[in-house]
């Protein structure tokens, strides 16, 4: 990748890059969401209840749940889409093992005690980010992804915590509807060029 160059969509370089020879070889974005210093959590807890309702148990995880987390990224690693700014790599186990020893809190759906999707951030700096969020293929679209999403922002807004980001590829429609159905607004927006 070291022929591979990350602008925003709105640096003038982009014209200068293109006239060039770079080509665009992916596009992603950056979202925020602010809360008010009294937030209404309201529309988020019924996402959560909603997918509740189901039958599917949307809570926090503890480090027990390492190796059904693992399986979840090794069954959904390869329907991450690549761009040079945003990859998923193969997952590690001592890796995941290490998320809950370097601060990260990860929310999961249980569909009868089976790890179905997993959202996993942490705080940095004062801001609420999402390092990732997985659900396999035969739950999206059922609001999964949005429960175990609203759950973590419940959960770090009672912590205290007003500000939150989010980003993914641009190719990953369900990902940015997803930011957006709760409340995010996409702040900036990079496009990957490769010469």
């Amino acid at each position: 990748m070291d022929d591979v160059v990350i602008v925003r969509e709105d640096d003038p370089r982009c014209s200068a890059l293109e006239a060039n020879g770079y080509r665009i070889v992916g596009r992603s974005w950056g979202a925020r969401l602010r809360l008010a210093e009294k937030p209404d959590l309201r529309r988020l807890e019924q996402v959560v209840t909603k997918v509740q309702a189901t039958g599917i148990v949307v809570q926090e995880l503890d480090a027990s749940f390492a190796n059904a987390l693992f399986d979840l990224e090794l069954a959904n690693n390869a329907d991450y889409p690549f761009t040079p700014a945003t990859h998923q790599p193969l997952p590690v186990m001592s890796e995941v093992e290490g998320l809950w020893l370097h601060g990260q809190r990860v929310f999961g759906a249980l569909d009868d005690g089976r790890l179905v999707g997993a959202v996993v951030g942490k705080v940095n700096d004062g801001v609420g980010d999402n390092d990732f969020a997985s659900v396999l293929a035969d739950y999206r679209g059922t609001g999964v992804g949005a429960a175990v999403a609203a759950a973590s922002i419940i959960a770090f807004a009672n912590d205290g915590v007003r500000t939150f980001a989010a980003g993914g590829a641009g190719a990953n429609d369900a990902s940015l509807g997803l930011v957006r159905s709760m409340g995010f607004t996409v702040e900036e927006q990079w496009r990957s060029y490769e010469r």
